[in-house]
C-alpha cells in the first residue's frame, strides 16, 4: 500500500514523536554540550536496543488482559524458566498475549528506495557498523560498533559527534536530503540519474541506505515548549537535514530537544512507540554522557560526497519550492485541557478513547453539522505480521450525541446524555476489539480488491458504490499517542480538506495536534470546539 503511493513522504506519510524534555541536559549541561550530551545519549540507548533485538534478548511485546497480576517481575521470572517451545502457551494461562514483533528487525538498517511506479524496501546486512549523521545538509558517516557488533566506547561516539559539530564545511550547496521530501517519481528519476553518472553517488546512497539509522544534528534552538515550533521542526522542517526515506531519523537540536520521524511503509507505530518508550527510559536512568569528557574516534566521521550536475541541482532546487508550498499551507492547531482525564473517566465508568472520540465528533459536528468518515488506527499485532485495521469511531449514537448537546437546552436533558455516553463507550470498545481480532472490514476489502486487480478480474459492484468511495475518504484521521515519554506527536491530513489529530489523555488532562491544510479546513477553530466539545461532555458525565 504504502510503496505504491507517489505522494512525498514528509507530513503525508511519515510521523513525528517529540521527546519529553531532559531537564539534566537541558538546564545542567553548558549550552554548547546540550546538543553533543543528548544526541550521545540517545544514540548509545539506541544502539543497546538494537543489540538486543539482534541478540533475542529483547523482552516480548506483551498484552496483559490484567497489567496488575502480569506486568510484574513474577510474571517475568516464571517466563524466563520456560521452554521456547512452550512459553507462549504458558504466557497464555496467565492471560498475557505476546504480539507479533516481526517489524522490529526493520528499525534499523532499512531505507525505502524511490522507484518508478513502486518503491522498494532496501535492508543492510548485520555487519552494518555505522549510522549516517546529517549537519547543515551534509551526511556523514559513523563508526559506532567495531568489527565484532559491539557498541564502540561511549566517549568514542561522542568523540566522533563533536567532530562533526565542530566541522566548519558550509550548509550544502545543495542539499541531497531535500529531495527525500519529493514526489516519489521525481525522485526516483534524479536518483536514478546521479547514480548512473557517477560511482561517488553510487558509494554515497548506498553508505546512507545501509546505516543503521540517520541522526539529524539541527541547527535550531526551540526554546521553550512552544508546541507549533515544535511540532514544525520534527514534522517537516525545511527537509535540508532529513533523510525521510529511511526507517527513523534521530532529530536533536542546538538546545537539546530530541524526537524523531519514521517511515512508514517498513512498519507501524507499535514498533517505534516500543524503541521510543525503551530509548527514552534508558538515556534517562543511565545519562550515558553526562559526565563523559569525548574523545578522539580511530576512524574519523567521513563526510559523505555527491557530484551534483546541473540537472541534479535543478531537481533538488524545484523539491525545495515545491516542498516550501506544502509546509506553508500546513495549518498546525494544538488544542489541550489539563482538567480531567483517564482518572475521570474510570470514575464515570467509560473508556477514555471512547470520550476523546466522542469529543472529536461532537467539535466537528458544531464546527460543520455534520457526521464524517472517521478513522482511528489499530494494530493487528495479535497475529502473525499483522499490520493494522481501521476502528470507525463515527457511530449513529456518536451523532446522536452530537445532535443532543448541540441543541440549546442539551443541559436539561444531562442524564439522558450521561446514559448516551456510557453506551457510546461500550459500543466502541466492542469496535475496537473487533479490529484488534481481525473482525474490522476495511483491511479485507482492501486485500479483496487488490487480490481481484492482480487477477485482471472485473472489480466486484461494491468497489464502484458510491458509499465505499466515501468511507475511504477519511476526512478525520486519528490516532492517539498513550506514553509519558511524548511531548507532542503530529501526523498530516489524508485528504485535502481533512484533519490529522495525533492525540492523548494522561491521568489528569487530555489535548490533541490537529493539522490542516489552510482554505480547506479550519484546524484552529477545530481545537476552539474540543475546548467546549470535551467541557461538555464532562458537565453531562458529571450530573447525577
Amino acid at each position: 500500500m504504502y510503496v505504491k503511493d507517489r505522494l512525498p513522504l514528509p507530513i503525508n506519510t511519515n510521523p513525528a514523536l517529540v521527546f519529553v524534555e531532559d531537564d539534566d541536559v537541558m538546564k545542567n549541561q553548558p549550552k554548547n554540550r546540550r546538543q553533543l550530551v543528548r544526541s550521545t545519549n540517545l544514540l548509545v540507548s539506541a544502539l543497546r536496543f538494537l543489540k538486543s533485538l539482534d541478540s533475542e534478548i529483547l523482552e516480548p511485546e506483551i498484552f496483559h488482559l490484567s497489567p496488575a497480576k502480569t506486568d510484574t517481575m513474577k510474571y517475568r521470572r516464571v517466563m524466563k524458566m520456560m521452554p521456547t517451545a512452550v512459553a507462549t502457551y504458558a504466557s497464555y494461562l496467565y492471560k498475557a498475549f505476546p504480539l507479533d514483533m516481526s517489524q522490529y528487525p526493520s528499525l534499523f538498517r532499512t531505507t525505502r528506495i524511490p522507484k518508478k511506479g513502486m518503491d522498494k524496501l532496501s535492508k543492510g546486512g548485520k555487519d552494518v557498523t555505522h549510522i549516517a549523521v546529517m549537519r547543515n545538509g551534509n551526511v556523514y558517516a559513523v563508526e559506532v560498533l567495531d568489527d565484532d557488533g559491539n557498541i564502540l566506547p561511549v566517549s568514542v561516539i561522542m568523540g566522533s559527534l563533536e567532530y562533526i559539530l565542530a566541522d566548519p564545511t558550509p550548509p550544502a550547496k545543495d542539499p541531497i536530503g531535500v529531495m527525500t521530501t519529493e514526489n516519489r517519481d521525481k525522485w526516483a528519476a534524479i536518483r536514478e540519474h546521479l547514480v548512473t553518472s557517477s560511482l561517488r553517488n553510487q558509494k554515497s546512497f548506498d553508505t546512507i541506505d545501509s546505516s543503521l539509522f540517520v541522526l539529524s544534528l539541527d541547527e535550531e534552538e526551540l526554546g521553550e515548549a512552544d508546541p507549533l515550533r515544535v511540532t514544525r521542526q520534527y514534522l517537516h522542517s525545511d527537509g535540508t537535514n532529513r533523510w525521510f526515506d529511511k526507517s527513523f531519523n534521530i532529530i536533536v537540536t542546538k538546545d537539546g530537544w530530541a524526537g524523531l520521524t519514521f517511515e512508514h511503509a517498513w512498519g507501524d507505530g507499535v514498533a517505534v512507540m516500543r524503541f521510543f518508550n525503551d530509548i527514552n527510559k534508558d538515556t534517562l536512568a543511565n545519562k550515558w554522557s553526562n559526565e563523559v569528557t569525548p574523545r578522539r574516534a580511530p576512524i574519523h566521521p567521513i563526510r559523505l560526497p555527491f557530484e551534483i550536475d546541473e540537472k541534479g541541482s535543478q531537481g533538488i532546487s524545484d523539491a525545495s519550492k515545491r516542498y516550501k508550498a506544502q509546509i506553508s499551507e500546513l495549518q498546525i492547531s494544538p488544542f489541550l485541557l489539563e482538567r480531567f482525564g483517564k482518572k475521570a473517566c474510570k470514575g464515570w465508568g467509560i473508556s477514555p478513547d471512547s470520550l476523546m472520540q466522542l469529543g472529536f465528533q461532537l467539535a466537528y459536528h458544531r464546527l460543520t453539522s455534520k457526521t464524517v468518515t472517521t478513522y482511528e488506527s489499530c494494530s493487528t499485532s495479535a497475529f502473525r505480521h499483522g499490520r493494522t485495521e481501521a476502528i470507525r469511531p463515527a457511530t449513529a449514537l456518536t451523532k446522536e450525541i452530537s445532535t443532543l448537546l448541540s441543541k440549546p437546552d442539551w443541559k436539561n436533558n444531562k442524564g439522558q446524555l450521561k446514559e448516551l455516553i456510557k453506551k457510546c463507550s461500550e459500543k466502541h470498545g466492542q469496535l475496537t476489539k473487533d479490529a484488534a481480532m481481525g473482525q474490522g472490514f476495511d483491511r479485507h476489502l482492501f486485500a479483496m480488491k487488490n487480490i481481484a486487480l492482480a487477477k485482471n478480474s472485473s472489480l466486484p459492484d461494491i468497489y464502484n458504490d458510491e458509499a465505499y468511495a466515501m468511507i475511504n475518504y477519511n476526512i478525520l484521521s486519528t490516532s492517539t499517542l498513550s506514553s509519558p515519554a511524548v511531548r507532542v506527536g503530529a501526523f498530516g491530513p489524508v485528504v485535502r480538506d481533512g484533519l490529522g489529530i495525533a492525540y492523548q489523555i494522561w491521568d489528569t488532562g487530555l489535548g490533541c495536534i490537529t493539522t490542516t491544510y489552510k482554505g480547506q479546513a479550519d484546524g484552529d477553530a477545530f481545537a476552539q470546539n474540543c475546548t467546549e466539545a470535551f467541557s461538555d461532555i464532562e458537565t453531562a458525565l458529571k450530573a447525577n
